[in-house]
């Protein structure tokens, strides 16, 4: 499937919204101003979007994984290299803290982190377009560019949760590349770097994509 440059633009407004929320959340959640910008967004196939991250990224990267199920139905991942995570967390809850801590308190402020800025990328959905979904829960997962990029193993991991109407296994996803950094800090915005793929089956992309085009013509 293909998006013509009036559904890109849509769909930029759509994420733009989101990131929005995502940093106005997290900004309360840290007491500190936090700004999200969304240098790129593609529709990539499974080894474009390998390519994409090891591009910019060492092999190894931590990850949060949500599910969605409803009228719209598919998997978010929020994805940051693991050799920058403890850098995040640290960035999040203060210089202060001690290393030790800070891996202790990796996992746990990842996925408060993953379900804030996931469940913003989904509700703006949920404001512009009239389609219901719902919210799993997060999980934690570290793996391998390969592994963790592996649409099939997903798919896998959607079905293993017993959904009675598990999607076809993707083939494409939306691929956003995000900057995250404290506005106090301004050299901060390239060594952390995140990146938000949304999986969704070919199903689901057709009624996405006359989702968008009904909103369109709406102009």
């Amino acid at each position: 499937m293909e998006l013509d440059e009036m559904e890109q633009d849509a769909l930029k407004e759509f994420f733009n919204l989101g990131l929005g929320m995502a940093a106005d959340s997290l900004s309360q959640m840290v007491k500190k101003e936090i700004l999200l910008s969304l240098p790129q967004l593609a529709l990539v196939n499974q080894v474009q979007a390998i390519s994409l991250v090891d591009h910019h990224e060492e092999e190894r990267l931590v990850a949060v994984r949500q599910n969605f199920t409803g009228e719209l139905s598919g998997t978010a991942l929020l994805i940051f290299p693991g050799g920058k995570s403890l850098e995040l967390v640290r960035t999040l809850l203060g210089e202060t803290v001690p290393l030790e801590a800070l891996t202790e308190l990796e996992q746990e402020t990842l996925l408060d982190v993953g379900n804030v800025i996931l469940n913003a990328f989904l509700s703006s959905f949920t404001q512009m377009i009239a389609l219901d979904f719902e919210f799993e829960a997060a999980e934690f997962l570290k793996a391998s560019t390969g592994t963790l990029l592996d649409f099939s193993s997903h798919h896998r991991a959607y079905q293993g949760k017993g959904s009675p109407s598990s999607p076809v296994e993707p083939e494409q996803a939306f691929f956003l590349m995000m900057d995250f950094k404290t506005a106090d800090d301004e050299n901060i915005q390239n060594s952390l770097r995140g990146y938000v793929v949304l999986l969704f089956s070919q199903e689901a992309m057709i009624i996405l994509k006359k989702e968008l085009n009904r909103i369109l013509s709406q102009f």
